[in-house]
């Protein structure tokens, strides 16, 4: 089954597509979270090393990569003026 674009969802679908993201939220919050976390506590121990870099740049990249499809929905729910 293809995924359909947003802009071809009814208001009814793109709103349980919403409250389908909501935990994925907070899992990627909590993903650079942690690679924040190891990241500060490498500086704290060791300095800046490449150790403590490539934490900095997994929750960067997770940070680019999970909040685009977050956004896209966002953007159509107020284009459709819905909640």
């Amino acid at each position: 089954m293809e995924e359909k674009k947003l802009d071809e969802l009814t208001n009814e679908e793109l709103l349980i597509l919403q409250k389908k993201s909501k935990p994925n939220k907070i899992i990627n919050a909590s993903i650079i979270g942690f690679c924040l976390g190891i990241a500060g506590y490498s500086i704290f121990v060791a300095g800046l090393t490449w150790p403590t870099i490539f934490p900095l740049i997994l929750a960067f990249i997770a940070f680019k990569y999970f909040g685009k499809n977050e956004k896209a929905v966002d953007a159509e729910l107020k284009a459709r003026n819905l909640k």
